[in-house]
């Protein structure tokens, strides 16, 4: 390696003193261009901070992870560490102060300073932040000692793995349409990159194009076929485009290459959950909670679960579980706003939607949800209005166009209710539902 490896430095900034301190115990390294640092001080005014972020990310070949309560809790730490885990950059996790890393993603890495003793415990601290000098040294002979592979790379792939990795990071800021250009690039100049289509694919599902998203994960699954991530991802699509039994079949594969994979069963259960068969739910959803015990998406599930077996209070349980978990977890609300409904209290339900609305005010199933409850109470006009918010901020959610759909129904509007059932379908071709509610009104004006 002739350059200097460079290590991108990720911090709370609660904790700009010991990035302060990191650095100046890294100087002499530094100058002896051991190593370049960089970290988001660098980041000048008018500049675009995330974009700044983004490519010294991408282009990193270590992540120091200053680690702490509240870097643990930082949403942009883990962000930037997820995206560098998934990219298989080294991580160098460094033990500020006694926290709860252990049960950290973290943990899967050789943390400084040695076992893990935390610098605050070092007396004198000075000789922690040495050991942590003298580690982070050693990480760079590792790197430089291992053979350099790039010369047997052609340039067209080097160039794919960089576009690869510039989408990972645009997904991570929420860019999904320029995430989507950058892994169509890796893709031109390497068509064999099964990760690039896999994760084309994942950001097609996030902006509800099953079918793209499906073909993708087709892909990626055919050039690596015992990729146990790829058949969950592929499952989850397929669930969320009502398919419910190819979900299973994914979950199940998925499953068999990882058996402690919580969340395969997760989906499994949601699969089942969208079958009706709720026994089969509820046994996944324990399976992926035991593994997962602070899951809060399986909680929550089952809760639907037990929505469906018509056992309201314990839904709520789960859903209150699940809060207690996340606070701002907005899909725990809706769901014990509905089993708030479906017990007749309207106010606690559309209480709940509103303060999943105001926690994520872009949240499109909030607003399908509420206008649901409205619609229920015979507020059409309300129901209506969430309607058209949920459309404005997603026009290809099928749901919204399905409900709609029903709400037309009973304002005598047959016409209009037929081409929002129709639009439902197009957007989800196995949309049983809409199918089901267009044959109702068709029957009837035939009648």
């Amino acid at each position: 390696m002739d350059a200097a490896p460079k290590a991108f430095i990720t911090y709370s900034h609660n904790d700009k003193e010991a990035r302060k301190e990191l650095r100046t115990r890294l100087a002499v390294m530094e100058n002896n261009g051991e190593i370049e640092l960089w970290d988001d001080n660098e980041i000048l005014p008018g500049d675009e901070w995330y974009r700044d972020i983004a490519d010294n990310l991408s282009n990193s070949d270590i992540l120091l992870y200053l680690v702490s309560a509240a870097s643990l809790a930082s949403k942009n730490c883990n962000k930037e560490l997820a995206e560098t885990l998934r990219t298989g950059t080294r991580v160098v996790p460094i033990i500020l102060e006694a926290c709860d890393w252990e049960n950290h993603r973290l943990s899967r890495c050789e943390v400084l300073p040695d076992k893990g003793r935390p610098i605050n415990t070092w007396k004198p601290e000075s000789e922690g932040w040495q050991n942590v000098v003298e580690g982070i040294r050693k990480t760079i002979h590792k790197i430089q000692g291992l053979e350099d592979s790039s010369s047997k790379i052609s340039e067209k792939e080097l160039s794919a793995e960089l576009a690869f990795q510039q989408g990972n990071v645009l997904v991570m800021f929420g860019q999904f349409d320029k995430a989507i250009e950058a892994y169509t690039q890796a893709i031109k100049l390497n068509s064999n990159h099964a990760d690039a289509y896999g994760n084309r694919g994942i950001v097609y599902h996030s902006k509800g194009e099953f079918v793209r998203a499906i073909k993708n994960l087709n892909r990626s699954i055919q050039l690596s076929p015992n990729c146990a991530i790829t058949y969950h991802n592929r499952g989850v699509t397929y669930h969320d485009a009502g398919d419910f039994d190819q979900a299973i079949v994914d979950s199940n594969r998925a499953i068999q290459l990882i058996p402690n994979l919580a969340e395969a069963y997760n989906n499994r259960g949601n699969a089942y959950n969208g079958k009706s068969e709720y026994n089969r739910a509820i046994e996944d959803y324990n399976k992926a909670i035991q593994l997962k015990p602070d899951f809060t998406e399986a909680h929550n599930n089952r809760g639907w679960a037990y929505n469906g077996k018509g056992k309201y209070d314990r839904a709520i349980e789960d859903y209150n579980r699940a809060i207690k978990i996340d606070p701002n977890n907005t899909h725990a609300y809706l769901n014990r706003g509905m089993a708030y409904m479906f017990k007749g209290k309207y106010r606690k339900a559309i209480s709940d939607h509103n303060k999943a609305i105001q926690i994520n005010p872009h949240d499109v199933k909030a607003y399908t949800s509420r206008g649901a409850i409205y619609m229920t109470k015979g507020k059409y006009d309300r129901a209506m209005a969430d309607y058209a918010k949920a459309i404005q901020i997603n026009p290809n959610y099928s749901d919204v166009y399905n409900n709609r759909g029903l709400v037309y129904v009973a304002k005598g509007k047959h016409n209009r209710a037929i081409i929002d059932y129709n639009r439902a379908i197009q957007l989800n071709p196995n949309y049983g539902m809409a199918y089901g509610n267009r044959g109702v009104v068709t029957s009837r004006r035939m009648g």
